[in-house]
């Protein structure tokens, strides 16, 4: 038979089974054909930005595998994991459940790299001196689940292992994949080293009570860092959240009560959640635009953000290298006068945009470099540029014609520029301005109205702020005092 004959022959016979398959394909369940479905596969919920494996917090744990901790013990119940060195490897997909006290060790999740791993803490107190108490060396993903009711803690010491260090393992909680944190009991993070919860990929945070203390940043990744319905409280010497590509946050309670930098990312989203930052430099920071081609924005469509910034010095409230976009929320910033704090700032040098069309806004900071929203705005907006530096506990008010209120704040630092926006505020409409002492009465006859002049004038970087009450006082190098907060809307 010639070759041309043979290879005919074959072209027929793949092209039957191709129908064959096609058949089988599309018609195998009325034919009592098994459809097979990847266990691990992950559905993604009506948000984009979370799976319903990352808001699954409540697991069927009865086929786990059981890890006991006990003290420099370890008991392992089930299959996928083994002791060694004091220490727990996970070395398959699956799910367990690990509960007691580890001396010094960590779990180490050490599988194949397409594996889906659940991991439920159900009351852990686990220490390690010189590495991070949780470790994921490998997986595709890793679900970390806070059992209802269990309280987890995870402490590292000062200094890591030179083999550690060599790895880039620099957080108490380090993954070098996808790692999802939920459920809704509590986690506390604490560590003398660098960083509280650190991927290298994605990290979400879907529910839970998360405390995190770290001399450097208190949540970092490298992919995206997501985060919805947890009530998370962070204090440390870096950056409260903070991540290489964007961060997004859709609900839930964040206090970064100390931090440099609050959140910083090249894109920053908020839509949802009550958020209050403490910092000494920005407050939000989108810190992209390094190309050309590179988009970097802060966007606010809801929720109530709250920035304070007592010492700082040439810090902005919200500070975007691209754009801002405020549609929603309701948003009050305050940084002290003086040092070129501003309380909004953005690239317009380089042809970026503030652009508010929904929402309310009231941010005072210096009015040296004080910059108003965009004309392309859809809601009216009004910079205020005070006379002199109104001192702390200053309050701010807008009546209407009638002397109907539409906004009033006690801004609790001292000011010279205040930027304010409200649905209610309507363009062609009269308002009167109460800055402490001073009012003002304007008619807003464009969406940007500007009341006063920008001046360079204010006290300087060091300067005295006064006292928000009887212990809340300056700290080392212009910080905030650990005396008690005023508690502020």
């Amino acid at each position: 038979m010639s070759t041309n004959k043979r290879i005919d022959i074959i072209c027929v016979v793949v092209l039957i089974l191709a129908i064959i398959l096609t058949v089988l394909f599309m018609n195998g369940e009325k034919l009592g054909l098994t459809v097979v479905v990847d266990e691990d596969a992950e559905t993604t919920t009506t948000s984009s930005y979370f799976t319903t494996n990352d808001m699954d917090g409540d697991w069927n744990t009865s086929e786990a595998t059981i890890i006991t901790l006990e003290g420099d013990d370890i008991t392992v119940s089930g299959s996928g994991a083994y002791v060694n060195d004091g220490s727990v490897y996970i070395a398959q997909s699956g799910y367990y459940v690990v509960s007691g006290e580890l001396t010094d060790g960590s779990i180490i999740v050490a599988a194949e790299d397409y594996s889906k791993v659940w991991i439920m803490l159900d009351g852990v107190d686990i220490y390690c001196e010189d590495d991070a108490g949780i470790i994921v060396e490998q997986a595709d993903k890793v679900f970390l689940t806070l059992a209802e009711g269990s309280e987890n803690t995870i402490e590292t010491g000062s200094e890591y292992s030179e083999e550690v260090v060599e790895d880039d393992r620099d957080g108490a909680i380090f993954s070098h994949d996808d790692l999802t944190i939920n459920g809704s009991g509590s986690l506390t993070v604490t560590t003398g080293y660098s960083h509280g919860i650190v991927s290298k990929d994605d990290l979400i945070i879907t529910g839970g009570t998360i405390t995190v203390t770290a001399p450097g940043d208190g949540l970092k990744a490298n992919d995206a860092l997501n985060i919805t319905d947890a009530d998370i409280t962070i204090d440390v010497e870096d950056d409260g959240i903070t991540c290489d590509t964007s961060v997004y946050i859709g609900g839930g309670t964040i206090l970064i009560s100390n931090s440099y930098e609050g959140i910083e990312a090249v894109i920053v989203e908020i839509e949802d959640g009550d958020i209050t930052i403490y910092s000494t430099d920005d407050g939000i920071n989108a810190n992209g635009g390094s190309t050309e081609d590179e988009e970097t924005y802060i966007s606010i469509s809801g929720g109530t953000l709250r920035i304070f910034n007592e010492g700082g010095n040439d810090a902005d409230g919200i500070d975007s290298n691209g754009d801002i976009r405020i549609s929603g929320g309701t948003i009050f910033v305050s940084l002290t006068d003086g040092g070129m704090n501003n309380a909004i700032d953005y690239a317009s040098e380089n042809g970026g945009v503030a652009v508010i069309t929904g929402g309310t806004i009231i941010a005072a900071g210096s009015s040296g470099m004080a910059e108003s929203f965009d004309s392309t705005s859809t809601q009216a907006s009004i910079l205020y540029n005070a006379s002199a530096s109104m001192e702390a506990g200053t309050t701010v008010t807008v009546e209407d014609a009638d002397g109907n209120e539409i906004i009033s704040w006690e801004v609790p630092y001292s000011f010279s520029s205040i930027n304010i926006s409200s649905p209610d505020l309507t363009v062609g409409e009269t308002y009167t301005i109460y800055v402490g002492d001073e009012s003002e009465t304007v008619t807003l006859e464009d969406v940007v109205t500007t009341v006063g002049e920008a001046t360079a004038g204010g006290m300087g970087p060091m300067g005295d702020i006064g006292q928000m009450d009887g212990e809340n006082q300056m700290g080392p190098m212009g910080g905030a005092g650990k005396g008690n907060r005023v508690q502020y809307p």
